[in-house]
């Protein structure tokens, strides 16, 4: 079928989506987006209390969005057009509307990620017609980053890892009596990360800290593979597990603590039977690779 030949037909209707549009929306992803297959209890767990609409052209579903908002920044989580239905200004209309129901008071709007759950940090680097539609729309290029994998089926650590760091520092699993040390961290260095390590302690086995001299200077997550809800199961072989939000108190920084304690993830990940680690969102790909980690896909961080 020719581009915008069906969406001539039909009378337009931009409406919210409604919980029974899940089957026509992911129906819709399948054929919009057909390199990012998704589950439908990973759609639901990316979109649920965003403002989502649906386009539909006589009768049927052809156009959907959902944008996140938190405080005074705005995400657009996705944007999906029938591609038989492209160059019709259907994305325009949505996008137009999305920003519109955002109400006053929006300070920032950013692509991919930013204000809550979100499918990609930015835009793919493999969705070059998305990337012409958000700049065409006042949106900016603000960097690049990546997510990354490993294969950590039998995974051992360089010995430099951990001998540089010395004997005076502990990875450990982080207890119920360690909270308040966790939080504490974040709260003076990693603010943005505080509600998420707060939701994390309530999580047994999944906050992984560095402690020196009986005091914790370093955080990250540890999850996966059994209860890790991985996104991309369809993209990757083998059981998934993952690390995140690494951060060391500066004045403990140089001494090589973060690289250890990522590495003593990947450990902890391969005990439980993860066979592939993955790191979301970075840009310290060189960082990573020296434990054995390579880019698996590239985003363009942007923003209007």
């Amino acid at each position: 079928m020719a581009r915008g030949r069906s969406c001539g037909l039909g009378e337009r209707q931009l409406r919210p989506y409604r919980a029974e549009d899940e089957p026509a929306v992911l129906a819709l992803w399948a054929r919009a987006l057909q390199r990012w297959p998704v589950t439908a209890e990973g759609f639901r767990s990316r979109t649920v209390g965003t403002e989502q609409l649906v386009m539909v052209v006589g009768g049927a579903l052809v156009g959907y969005i959902s944008v996140a908002r938190a405080q005074t920044r705005a995400q657009l989580t996705a944007i999906l057009v029938d591609p038989a239905c492209r160059r019709a200004g259907l994305g325009s209309e949505l996008l137009a509307e999305a920003r519109r129901n955002l109400g006053g008071g929006v300070k920032s709007w950013s692509a991919g990620s930013g204000a809550g759950p979100d499918f990609w940090p930015g835009v793919p680097e493999n969705a070059r017609d998305g990337w012409a539609f958000l700049h065409a729309h006042g949106f900016e290029p603000t960097g690049e980053m990546a997510d990354l994998i490993a294969d950590i089926a039998r995974f051992q650590a360089p010995e430099w890892v951990f001998s540089r760091v010395g004997g005076g520092v502990r990875f450990e699993l982080a207890t119920e009596g360690d909270a308040a040390q966790v939080i504490a961290l974040q709260e003076r260095h990693f603010p943005n990360w505080t509600a998420f390590f707060e939701h994390q302690l309530s999580l047994p086995g999944t906050v992984l800290v560095a402690r020196a001299d009986g005091q914790i200077v370093g955080t990250c997550t540890v999850e996966g593979p059994a209860e890790y809800d991985f996104l991309w199961r369809g993209l990757i072989r083998g059981a998934v597990g993952a690390f995140g939000c690494v951060g060391v108190d500066p004045a403990a920084r140089s001494r090589g603590i973060g690289l250890a304690m990522v590495a003593r993830a990947c450990e902890l990940l391969s005990a439980r039977g993860a066979e592939v680690c993955y790191c979301a969102y970075t840009y310290l790909e060189d960082w990573y690779a020296q434990l054995g980690f390579t880019c698996w896909r590239r985003y363009t961080m942007a923003s209007a």
